[in-house]
């Protein structure tokens, strides 16, 4: 490493920024310890260096989406079932 670097973030604009649980939280409205244990329980995509949880936005952004999704189709199987019991 050249004199002066030492410190520098990478300036490499392919790697997403890691987020801390504290900086990732309030895009989830999620209290930072709240979403700690999430991560904890392999609830969302996190991984875990030292003490500090890390998280990738983007990761997190994909599992909201995949359980919007799954639940959007889970109420319209339930609903569509519930209709038929009327019936």
């Amino acid at each position: 490493m050249a004199s002066g670097e030492k410190g520098r973030r990478p300036t490499d604009e392919s790697f997403e920024p890691l987020l801390t649980s504290q900086e990732a939280a309030p895009y989830l409205r999620l209290h930072y310890k709240t979403l700690e244990a999430k991560a904890r329980h392999g609830l969302v995509p996190a991984m875990k260096e030292g003490k500090c949880w890390l998280f990738r936005l983007s990761l997190l952004n994909d599992d909201v989406d995949r359980k919007l999704k799954s639940n959007l189709t889970n109420h319209a199987a339930l609903t569509r079932d519930r209709e038929d019991e009327e019936s």
